[in-house]
């Protein structure tokens, strides 16, 4: 039986949506036929062995521990504390299941450091996770790609205030949503409905990013599909659509508030618009050549009926309630034939990764 270390926590401001995430994740791996090693990254980076997920409690926390590679062996090695004795403890690591969202988890840092030590994982690749988890790059693909985007332009940390106000003055029209670009889980987003809002909203998304994004804002519905497999090759669910009950998606709403938001498995759409939104998401994907799993999210702008591309989400939510989830077991696929399926994927990558890297030049 293999071994899996499932990592969550972190050291982003989506610290505590990882752990109701990997909790279910963990149970998935188990019934998946796997070993589960939950191993809990605390917010200064410190990584600690588990036994459960959900056992996190501070006096719980008491047990850090280290990967190391040993010639073709990966081994986590665990210090055990007690009042009686200190114990230490190897295990034989098969592959790792990172579900830490935000950054130094969901930007490629995480999958570098296994990229580096050879051990095979679930999930996007360096590239596509860095690229995806910047906002700023992930649009700038897209357009490449000619997918469709609202408005939008990135504002860097020498713009004042006074320079982002002309900006949307000749570019946009409010309202304007300012963002991060390198975070998740609605994070520092803040809807700006005139210029009155602008310095609020942009002193609340700099203490999270030093580069952010302004979009124009339209009356939309959400729309979300799951997408999973290896480049090029993706299955998809129907689509869904969440109906918010708050200004906009915001943290409250996904995670707050119980009844923030309304979560359809089945959007009322079009079979011909469903068509459309499917082959959008197959072709952004494409374009950040992403591997393993994510959600897409598309907005349908009620101001003109078009739909655009938001964003691709390559470490969405894994909580029993999130979408990502809900939409595979939609679409036939239970929590464990995906987590199943996501680590056969991530067997595959690795061995074509390394199989051209093992390829001699001539």
């Amino acid at each position: 039986m293999k071994n899996i270390i499932l990592l969550f926590g972190g050291q982003s401001g989506e610290h505590e949506v990882s752990c109701v995430s990997a909790a279910h994740v963990e149970q998935t791996i188990h019934a998946a036929g796997y070993t589960c090693l939950p191993i809990y990254i605390d917010r200064s980076g410190v990584w600690h062995l588990q036994k459960f997920v959900n056992k996190i409690a501070p006096e719980n926390i008491k047990n850090p521990c280290t990967l190391i590679r040993v010639q073709d062996q990966f081994l986590l090695k665990s210090i055990r504390t007690s009042a009686e004795a200190v114990s230490f403890e190897t295990l034989t690591v098969d592959f790792a299941f990172p579900i830490v969202h935000g950054t130094a988890g969901e930007d490629g840092a995480l999958q570098g450091f296994f990229e580096t030590i050879g051990l095979p994982y679930a999930g996007a690749g360096v590239a596509t996770s860095a690229v995806c988890m910047d906002k700023a790059m992930m649009r700038s693909l897209f357009q490449s790609a000619l997918l469709p985007q609202v408005k939008y332009f990135v504002i860097d940390e020498s713009q004042s205030l006074e320079q982002i106000e002309l900006q949307i003055q000749k570019q946009l029209c409010y309202p304007v949503f300012i963002k991060p670009c390198n975070m998740g889980s609605s994070v520092g987003v803040c809807k700006v409905k005139s210029p009155a809002d602008l310095q609020s909203a942009v002193e609340t998304a700099r203490r999270f990013d030093d580069h952010l994004l302004c979009e124009e804002g339209h009356r939309v519905r959400e729309l979300e599909v799951a997408i999973a497999g290896n480049y090029p090759d993706y299955i998809f669910s129907g689509v869904g659509e969440i109906k918010v009950k708050h200004e906009f998606y915001s943290y409250d709403a996904k995670y707050v508030d119980p009844q923030g938001a309304e979560l359809l498995l089945k959007a009322e759409i079009s079979e011909a618009m469903q068509s459309e939104i499917l082959e959008l998401a197959r072709r952004a994907f494409r374009a950040v050549r992403g591997d393993g799993f994510a959600r897409i999210d598309f907005f349908l702008s009620l101001d003109d009926g078009k739909i655009y591309l938001n964003e691709i989400n390559t470490l969405p939510g894994f909580t029993p309630i999130s979408m990502f989830p809900q939409l595979m077991a939609a679409a036939g696929l239970s929590g464990s034939e995906i987590t199943r399926r996501l680590i056969d994927w991530g067997f595959a990558r690795f061995k074509k990764i390394l199989a051209l890297r093992q390829t001699p030049y001539s």
